[in-house]
C-alpha cells in the first residue's frame, strides 16, 4: 500500500465470519470506489476458522486490505484495539463484520466528521428517535440492551442512549489517545473508550443510524451479558468519582 496516510481506516473485528465477511468486504470496496477517499481496510481476525484464508486471499489482489491475524486472541475489545493501533487514517472507524449499519449510513457519519472539525468522534446509535431500525433484534436482545443501558446510567457510566452499537469513528489523534488507555478485551470496551474520551476532553456526538439485525449473533446473553455488565461496573473505580 502507498505509504501516504489514507483519509480513512476501517477496522473490522472478525471472529468466525467466513460466511459474512466476503460480502462485507465487497460492499466496502464499492463504497471506497464511490467515495474516492484513500482508504485502508483492516479486518482483525481471531480464531482458527476459514476467515483467515478468506482475508489473506482477498489481500493478494486488494491492496487496500491490511489484515491482522491473531489466532490466539479473544475479545472484540482486543480486536478493535489492535486495529486502531495499526490504523493510519485521518479518520478511524470500526464497524461490525455483518454491516448492520450499512455503508450508506457509514458514509454519512464520515462526512459529518469531515465537515465538523469541532467533533472528535461519533458513535452510531440505534436508540434515538431518528434511528431507522429496518430489522429489529429479537425481543430478549432488545430488552437486555435496554437493561444494560439503564444499569450504566444508574452507575454514572454513560450519558448516551446506545453505547453498544458496533459503529464508532474518531479523528486519528483522538482514536490513538483513547485506545492507548483502553484495557478491556470484551464487549464492555465500548463503555470504557467512551469514558476515556470524556476523561481526555474529547467531544463525542451520538448520531442516529440506519440499522438492520443481520442475525447469527455469537453473543450468548447469559454469559456475555453478565461479563459485559461485570466489566462495565468495574470501570466505576476509574471513571466515577
Amino acid at each position: 500500500m502507498n505509504q501516504e496516510r489514507p483519509a480513512l481506516s476501517v477496522v473490522i473485528p472478525a471472529r468466525n465470519e467466513e460466511r459474512r465477511l466476503p460480502k462485507t468486504l465487497s460492499l466496502i470496496r464499492e463504497w471506497i470506489a464511490y467515495s474516492g477517499r484513500t482508504t485502508e481496510v483492516i479486518p482483525v481476525v481471531q480464531g482458527h476458522d476459514a476467515t483467515t484464508s478468506i482475508v489473506e486471499r482477498e489481500a493478494l489482489h486488494d491492496h487496500a486490505l491490511q489484515p491482522i491475524i491473531q489466532h490466539e486472541g479473544e475479545g472484540k475489545g482486543m480486536a478493535v484495539r489492535l486495529g486502531v493501533t495499526a490504523a493510519r487514517g485521518d479518520i478511524i472507524l470500526f464497524t461490525d463484520a455483518d454491516l448492520s449499519v450499512p455503508v450508506e449510513s457509514l458514509e454519512k457519519l464520515v462526512v459529518m466528521l469531515e465537515q465538523h472539525p469541532d467533533i472528535d468522534g461519533i458513535l452510531g446509535s440505534r436508540r434515538l428517535p431518528e434511528s431507522d431500525i429496518v430489522i429489529r433484534q429479537p425481543l430478549m436482545r432488545r430488552l437486555s440492551g435496554k437493561a444494560f443501558n439503564i444499569a450504566l446510567k444508574a452507575g454514572g457510566l454513560t450519558r448516551f442512549a446506545d453505547t453498544q452499537c458496533g459503529c464508532k469513528l474518531f479523528r486519528r489523534e483522538a482514536a490513538k489517545a483513547i485506545f492507548a488507555k483502553s484495557e478491556l478485551d470484551g464487549f464492555a470496551f465500548d463503555v470504557e473508550i467512551l469514558n476515556i474520551a470524556d476523561q481526555l476532553g474529547y467531544r463525542m456526538e451520538e448520531v442516529p443510524v440506519t440499522w438492520a439485525d443481520a442475525g447469527g449473533s455469537r453473543v450468548w446473553l447469559p454469559r456475555d451479558g453478565f461479563r459485559a455488565l461485570r466489566d462495565a461496573w468495574s470501570l466505576r473505580k476509574r471513571f466515577v468519582s
